[in-house]
């Protein structure tokens, strides 16, 4: 039987410790003396940290070191490749994560927030039991803010929950290089994995898509540009395509069968298979109905990150749908939103600018509003494209594939939407963001002095040619 060893009275208690909860866990012990509670069922840092966005990128950052040192005899170095140590990347990987964790537990120690480590859920509105292994806490707040994140998503396809059909999590933990990977799912995460993949030992990659387009929520412009740079590096693309069904081979194989457009039917088999169709929100086991919080497949909030409940909030990914994006750091940014209001501000989350920034190689970024939603909203628009092989540093670098896209409202030249695939894309969707997010107008960032050569010229030279006066093109 558990036994309730401790009454917990707290100002506030934050369910989740991933990037909103952990981040609206500092905050408050900002703004609040009165005490601050975190209950985490699995590591600091959630999702992002521990199983997605770093580790991740730790593969990345190797993928893009393994494809420069094949490439060096193009820059008159001579070098040898010998291979991948994989379980060094792992290793790497690991060490990577812990330290950051660790940063994060004396980041909350430092803050004197209490965490709890343990699976909690809803008494009643202001009250949670949180079960440890072998225990059980009875938090009483006068807020509480609903932080637990996502799950990956799944359809209901015949053998999807088979051995080797692993999800992002699983590739992860994966001791060696497979020789062939099949992904389902043409998103951010299945397009990070295929060209991780790809680049290491060159395995054979075959993507599937159900949409007609790779990263289908991104302008149609990047999308075509990333399939012809996935085709070029020998990635198989199958786009408007359904997966019927996931089976074994009698040699230890998986195959998965799809059906295209057309209705052609393909059977094509793999080493491993990824599943990367999304993610959903994390609510389940929280009892939220038995604190009558309002949700359906995520929790219901309003510009204040508040539910319907008075005092008590959600933030990140367990918050339904558009325009809250499952993106950490706007969990975070919505995590801060949440207690500042919980504590007595007055603050309403801005989605107008939220930059997305995708991995692959080339890399994918863009803020603010795609072509079509540009002609939606505003009606006549103004659209300058500015490849990277009209930039001096990306042909130093010899990556000059890919281009910037830059999107104006046509009556008052505010700069609505900004889009890049190339080199160093994740770093410099930040002065779009910027623009986007100070609503500048195209002078704005004209009159702004570039250095020279750097990869940041081509969205200058891209809002140039939206104002029908180019330089370099």
């Amino acid at each position: 039987m558990e036994e309730i060893v401790e009454i917990v009275h707290a100002e506030i208690a934050i369910l989740g410790g991933g990037p909103a909860g952990y981040v609206a866990a500092i905050r408050a012990a900002q703004l609040s003396d009165n005490g601050v509670v975190l209950i985490e069922k699995g590591q600091i840092g959630g999702t992002c940290l521990n199983r997605g966005c770093i580790p991740t990128k730790v593969l990345v950052e190797s993928a893009k070191r393994c494809k420069a040192l094949r490439e060096m005899a193009r820059f008159g170095l001579k070098s040898e490749y010998i291979g991948v140590d994989f379980p060094r990347i792992q290793k790497r990987k690991t060490m990577i994560v812990r330290r950051l964790v660790k940063g994060i537990d004396f980041l909350l120690k430092n803050a004197n927030v209490r965490v709890l480590n343990g699976e909690g859920k809803f008494i009643d509105p202001y009250t949670l039991s949180v079960t440890t292994s072998n225990r059980t806490y009875r938090v009483s707040a006068k807020k509480v803010i609903i932080a637990t994140g996502s799950q990956p998503f799944f359809v209901p396809i015949p053998g999807i929950d088979g051995v080797k059909v692993l999800t992002s999590k699983k590739l992860l933990e994966l001791s060696h290089i497979p020789k062939s990977l099949i992904v389902i799912g043409g998103g951010a995460i299945g397009g990070e994995f295929a060209c991780v993949f790809r680049c290491f030992e060159e395995t054979d990659v075959t993507v599937v898509e159900m949409l007609p387009r790779l990263i289908p929520m991104e302008d149609p412009d990047l999308s075509k540009e990333l399939e012809a740079s996935f085709k070029r590096s020998g990635i198989k693309v199958h786009t408007s395509s359904r997966v019927t069904r996931i089976s074994d081979t009698p040699v230890g194989k998986k195959r998965v069968i799809f059906i295209d457009a057309e209705n052609k039917e393909y059977n094509i088999e793999a080493d491993y298979v990824l599943v990367s169709i999304g993610r959903a929100p994390a609510i389940k086991g929280l009892n939220l109905d038995k604190a009558g919080i309002e949700h359906d497949r995520g929790i219901i909030v309003n510009k204040k990150m508040e539910t319907n409940i008075p005092g008590v909030y959600a933030a990140g990914d367990v918050v339904q749908g558009v325009p809250s994006p499952m993106l950490a750091y706007t969990a975070s940014h919505e995590g801060e939103v949440a207690v500042e209001n919980a504590l007595g501000h007055d603050t309403e989350m801005n989605y107008h600018a939220i930059p997305t920034t995708i991995f692959t190689n080339p890399e994918v970024a863009s803020v603010g509003l795609s072509e079509e939603k540009a002609k939606e909203k505003y009606g006549e628009i103004l659209v300058g494209k500015f490849p990277f092989q009209g930039n001096g540093r990306a042909i130093i670098a010899g990556q000059n594939r890919g281009f910037v896209k830059v999107i104006l409202d046509a009556k008052t030249t505010e700069i609505i939407g900004v889009h890049i695939i190339g080199p160093s894309a994740t770093e410099l969707i930040a002065e779009g963001a910027l623009a986007v997010g100070n609503r500048m107008k195209a002078e704005d960032l004209i009159k702004v002095e570039h250095s020279h050569p750097v990869f940041y010229e081509t969205i200058k030279e891209a809002v140039l040619c939206a104002l029908d006066r180019p330089i370099h093109t």
